[in-house]
C-alpha cells in the first residue's frame, strides 16, 4: 500500500528531528540565560531566547505540546529549556538577590546590555522597515512607557490567589521578548515574595512551597496561553507583531534607569546584622548602630533609602556600569548570531552537494 505524500513526509520529519549535540548545547545555554534573566527586574527570559535564535521555535513547541502533538525534538527541546532554566532559578535566586543589593548599578547595567544586544537579532527577523513594524514599535515602547509610569502607583495583596495571578502575568510576560516577567512582578508587589520563596526553598524551607506552587501554576496557564496566542499572531500579522516586540524590547530598559533603586526587601532580610550596617554605610545611611535587631535595621534602611547618597552615581561605578553595558551587548549580540552563522554552513553544504 503507497503511503500519502503528506504522511511520508510527516514520518521523514520526525525520524530527522532529532537534535544535534550543538544544538542542544545551544538550547541548554538559553535555559540557563532564560531561567537568570527571569530573576532579573527588566530582563525578559523571552528575549535570552531570543537572542540566540530559537524564539519561533520555543513558541511553537509549547503552543504544539499544548494541543496534545507531540515529536521527540519538541519534547527534548521543552525539557532541555525548562530544565536548566529551572536550575538557574533554584540555585542562583540567593546570589542574584545579593548581587543586586550589593553591586546593582553594575548588574543592572549588565543586564540592560544583555537586553538590548537582542535588538539586532529582531531587526533582521523584521527585515525591511514597514508602517506597520514601525507602528507597532512605537506602540511596544509606549506599552513599557505606560508600565513604568503606572508602576509606582499599584497597591497589591499579598495572598494564595494573587500567587497565582503573579504566575500568569509574571510568565506571559517572559514568553514576550522585551517584557521582564520579573519586572512585571515587581510592579505586582511580589517580586520578593516570589523569588525569596525559591531562595527559602533551595535552603529547605518547604513551606515556601505555599508560594510557589500557586505561583507554579499561574505560570503553566500563562505561558500556554500565551504561546498559542503568538504563534497565532506571528503567522497572520507577522510586522507588526515583531514590532511590538523590538518597541517593547527598547522600552524595557526605560525602568531600570537611574540603577539606584530601594534594594530588594528579601536581599536585606538574607543579610546579617553586621552585613545590613556595611550595606548602610555604603549607600550613606547613618543611624543604622543605634538598632538592635534586625528586623528594625532591615526596616529603617528602606525608610531611609530616598534620602540616602545616590552612591551609584559615582563616576567610578559609571564607568564600571559602562564596562557591564558593553560586556553585556557583547554577548547576547555573540549569542544572536550563533543560530545565522550555523544556518549559513548549513546553506553553503546544501549548495555544494547540489
Amino acid at each position: 500500500m503507497q503511503v500519502p505524500t503528506n504522511q511520508k513526509d510527516a514520518t521523514q520529519q520526525d525520524a530527522t528531528s532529532a537534535m544535534s549535540l550543538g544544538k542542544a548545547i545551544l538550547t541548554a545555554i538559553a535555559g540557563l540565560l532564560m531561567g537568570i534573566a527571569n530573576l532579573i527586574p527588566g530582563v525578559s527570559g523571552g528575549t535570552m531566547i531570543l537572542a540566540v535564535g530559537l524564539y519561533e521555535e520555543f513558541i511553537e513547541s509549547v503552543a504544539e505540546v499544548s494541543s496534545l502533538r507531540f515529536s521527540r525534538r519538541r519534547i527534548c527541546f521543552l525539557i532541555l529549556i525548562g530544565g536548566f532554566a529551572g536550575a538557574a532559578i533554584v540555585s542562583l535566586s540567593g546570589v542574584i538577590l545579593s548581587l543586586l543589593l550589593m553591586r546593582s548599578s553594575m548588574m543592572f547595567a549588565l543586564f540592560i546590555g544583555l537586553t538590548l544586544g537582542g535588538a539586532p537579532l529582531l531587526l533582521r527577523m523584521i527585515g525591511k522597515a514597514s508602517v506597520r513594524s514601525v507602528g507597532g514599535a512605537v506602540v511596544g515602547v509606549a506599552l513599557m512607557v505606560g508600565i513604568v509610569v503606572i508602576k509606582d502607583h499599584a497597591a497589591m495583596p499579598r495572598s494564595m490567589a494573587m500567587d497565582v495571578v503573579s504566575g500568569v502575568v509574571g510568565s506571559t510576560t517572559m514568553v514576550l521578548p522585551g517584557i521582564s516577567g520579573s519586572y512585571m512582578l515587581l510592579i505586582l508587589d511580589q517580586y520578593d515574595r516570589v523569588v525569596g520563596a525559591v531562595a527559602d526553598l533551595k535552603d529547605r524551607d518547604f513551606s515556601a512551597l505555599r508560594i510557589i506552587v500557586p505561583v507554579g501554576i499561574g505560570a503553566v496557564i500563562g505561558i500556554v496561553g500565551l504561546s498559542n496566542l503568538l504563534k497565532f499572531l506571528l503567522k497572520r500579522h507577522k510586522e507588526a507583531t515583531l514590532g511590538i516586540l523590538l518597541g517593547m524590547l527598547l522600552g524595557s530598559v526605560v525602568g531600570l534607569w537611574p540603577f539606584d533603586r530601594e534594594p530588594p526587601r528579601k536581599a536585606l532580610e538574607r543579610c546579617s546584622e553586621s552585613q545590613l550596617i556595611a550595606y548602610a554605610d555604603g549607600v550613606g545611611i547613618e543611624g543604622i548602630d543605634a538598632l538592635t535587631d534586625r528586623d528594625a535595621k532591615t526596616d529603617y534602611i528602606i525608610e531611609q533609602w530616598p534620602d540616602r547618597k545616590a552612591t551609584d552615581r559615582t563616576t567610578s561605578n559609571m564607568a564600571i556600569a559602562g564596562i557591564m553595558f558593553v560586556i553585556g551587548f557583547v554577548c547576547t549580540l555573540l549569542l544572536g548570531n550563533l543560530d545565522r552563522k550555523k544556518a549559513e554552513v548549513g546553506s553553503a553544504e546544501s549548495s555544494n552537494k547540489g
